[in-house]
């Protein structure tokens, strides 16, 4: 898989505005070939307030974190999710940018995976909170395990399913990342 369609695949629905985040890895040689475009797209991307953040885990790989500001900004200001980021030593005096350093620093540093991401990525609380306590005991597992409401989760994966195979189709047709995203952007409004 290309540079452009390994973007796409893994995180069409954060680019798209549908998704808060999407997190992914790519090997550092990918990486490297597409870094150039990347930077380039970040310029076209800042101005919906959509951002992807590399982050080198080691020499042979690189986690992507994809983000919309607007919606994770939703995600946590609710008062569930704050009490629970704080239960899990997220301070919330430096807002968001503060909020997502930590995540950031955790998912580069901590040898543990702090499940806590999924949160970031629009899995619902009571689905994070299910995983944590049990792996194993989901209603269904899809984009992520779940726990609660698994019709609505159903409904969220189909959607994201069809966004990343929607972009992929107009980038095999030869348009650029960002035009693809703005494109099913537009649609979405228009619809």
């Amino acid at each position: 898989m290309s540079f452009d369609e390994t973007i796409i695949h893994c995180s069409a629905p954060a680019l798209c505005g549908i998704k808060p985040a999407n997190l992914f890895s790519m090997n550092a040689k990918s990486f490297l070939e597409g870094r150039k475009r990347l930077l380039k797209w970040q310029g076209d991307f800042c101005k919906s307030k959509r951002y992807f953040v590399p982050l080198k885990k080691d020499d042979s790989r690189f986690l992507f974190f994809v983000y919309d500001r607007d919606l994770l900004e939703k995600i946590i200001s609710s008062a569930e999710n704050i009490s629970y980021l704080e239960s899990k030593g997220y301070s919330f005096e430096k807002g968001l940018n503060g909020i997502l350093c930590e995540l950031l620093h955790r998912l580069m540093y901590w040898s543990e995976f702090p499940h806590e991401v999924g949160l970031f990525l629009g899995y619902p609380l009571e689905d994070v909170l299910g995983f944590e306590k049990d792996r194993f005991a989901c209603k269904f597992s899809g984009f992520w395990k779940v726990y609660g409401n698994k019709d609505e989760a159903e409904r969220k994966m189909k959607l994201y399913k069809s966004c990343s195979e929607t972009c992929m189709k107009w980038l095999d047709e030869g348009l650029s990342v960002p035009v693809v995203a703005k494109k099913y952007s537009n649609q979405k409004k228009g619809a």
